[in-house]
């Protein structure tokens, strides 16, 4: 019976200290649990879910590529907010980690250097330059409104008191009168406008237009002084591209209308050799078949059909420029020869 009871005692004493156990056992850990909870740090804090708090953060990061790059070679922990714990090794290496440029940051991220040189960004606004306006301009404008309308004597007023004055549009007046007062018979004034021109390319268009206004007036005297023009403006510019072959050509027909075609025969043969990209080279042909044809001690009709063909041949499949469309004529003139031949 003593055994019994002593054996039953025994039991009871291990039953209550499992029991006992076991309900402290979990109170331990959970203990230990929080215990050692003060010595982790999450990969991520706590407001990483707040979407306010992260669109701050990362508006940042973007608006400043500097700290950003800083931020990366750090400890994770270090992207929430601010005000969260960083581990202090990581919080060291931030510290210690230089500006790759050397410079100090100033507001957003920027240095201080570039934050001074967009301080004194000059206001673009406030410094920008009045348009100059051409006090010439307006005048050139008025004459060649005038002109439009055939009113010879205000045009050359206005162009006059356009290059009375100081101006880009000055020169061009000066082109514009030289004409006009050459087709008054004012040689002389458009003499001096010519000298007057300073740019080289715009003294021979002067020179040019003088030339070509004395000789539209058709008569013998006006024809003598164009030709004096003409033969100036290729003597003292033999090699202009445009304004050369021009004039030998305008006093090609000068002196063919004279019935001078010895004289036209060398302008002519000027351009088939030295202006071979010119537009008067072609219609050069169709003259110099026309001299051929003429009654003149060197006629020779072969010769004029030939250039007659030349033309023709070179005009093929283009468009002439007006003034220099001769096919019809040439055409004509090549069954009238082909026929009297």
């Amino acid at each position: 019976m003593i055994v019994a009871l002593l054996q039953f005692l025994k039991l009871g004493k291990q039953t209550f200290c499992f029991v006992i156990l076991s309900f402290c056992y979990p109170c331990l850990f959970v203990t230990s649990l929080r215990a050692e909870t003060k010595e982790i740090y999450l990969p991520f804090p706590e407001t990483w879910n707040d979407p306010i708090q992260n669109a701050k953060s990362e508006n940042k990061t973007t608006q400043d590529p500097t700290l950003n790059q800083k931020i990366t070679d750090q400890n994770p922990s270090s992207l929430g907010n601010p005000s969260q714990t960083i581990n202090p090794g990581s919080n060291r290496k931030l510290m210690e980690t230089p500006n790759p440029k050397g410079q100090e940051l100033g507001i957003n991220g920027n240095s201080k250097a570039e934050a001074v040189a967009i301080s004194a960004k000059p206001d673009s606004k406030k410094n920008k330059k009045k348009e100059v306006i051409d006090p010439s301009k307006a005048s050139y404008q008025k004459g060649k409104a005038y002109l439009s309308r055939d009113q010879k004597q205000s045009a050359e007023q206005e162009f006059a008191s356009s290059y009375s004055k100081e101006g880009d549009a000055a020169k061009y007046s000066r082109v514009e009168n030289t004409n006009l007062f050459g087709l008054d018979g004012k040689d002389k004034e458009s003499s001096s406008l010519v000298e007057k021109q300073e740019d080289p390319d715009l003294k021979i268009k002067t020179q040019f237009e003088l030339a070509r206004s004395l000789d539209r007036i058709g008569n013998p005297e006006s024809e003598e002084k164009a030709y004096k023009e003409y033969l100036k403006l290729v003597t003292e510019f033999p090699k202009h591209p445009e304004l050369t072959p021009r004039s030998h050509y305008a006093m090609a027909t000068l002196l063919i209308r004279k019935k001078e075609y010895r004289s036209a025969l060398h302008q002519l043969v000027a351009i088939i050799k030295n202006f071979k990209e010119s537009e008067e080279f072609l219609p050069a042909h169709h003259y110099l078949g026309k001299v051929y044809e003429s009654s003149w001690d060197e006629r020779d009709l072969e010769r004029s059909l030939k250039y007659y063909q030349l033309y023709l041949n070179g005009v093929e499949g283009k468009s002439p420029k007006p003034g220099y469309d001769f096919r019809k004529e040439t055409r004509e003139r090549l069954r009238v020869l082909g026929s009297a031949i």
